[in-house]
């Protein structure tokens, strides 16, 4: 009798001491992934007939080493001038799908839309290079930059058109 209240004063201490142990701390917010979808030729068409503030419509793909260097610049941007309501939206041209772009993305932490576009699109809008970047605004295509460019550059490119959004 000795032996097992002994037996189990030590399994409920061993317990308590498991117990104890866990943390009672909320678990960190799972982060919202940015995952990339498929689009096709009238989702792109739509988001280009979106008025107001400039989109940069952003051809890429997870090969192309420029594109890779120019997502960071893409990214800053994004976080800069977001509130002023400057959009920006990546287009995967990978033969592989989405999935062949979404570990970049996952990567660089990139929080800006990103779809998968495939060869209708590539062909719609006649894309031979990349990265290649259009600035639309109010449906139009207001500017048309083929390959890779600096932060001046771009930010160069977007500032004039997001002061006449702002008017």
């Amino acid at each position: 009798m000795h032996k097992r209240m002994i037996a189990g004063i030590t399994i409920v201490l061993m317990c308590m001491t498991i117990l104890l142990g866990c943390s009672q701390d909320e678990a960190p917010p799972t982060s919202k992934k940015n995952l990339v979808v498929p689009i096709d030729v009238a989702g792109i068409e739509e988001l280009m007939q979106i008025r107001g503030c400039p989109l940069m419509l952003v051809a890429m793909a997870s090969w192309c080493a420029p594109c890779r260097a120019e997502l960071p610049i893409l990214q800053k941007m994004h976080e800069k001038y977001k509130d002023r309501g400057l959009r920006i939206v990546g287009i995967s041209l990978d033969v592989g799908g989405p999935s062949a772009m979404q570990p970049l993305v996952d990567q660089m932490g990139l929080d800006f839309p990103v779809y998968w576009g495939g060869e209708k699109v590539t062909t719609k809008y006649r894309i031979s290079a990349i990265p290649l970047t259009y600035i639309v605004t109010n449906g139009k295509i207001v500017e048309k930059i083929l390959g890779q460019r600096g932060e001046d550059f771009i930010e160069g490119k977007i500032v004039s058109l997001l002061d006449e959004c702002q008017k």
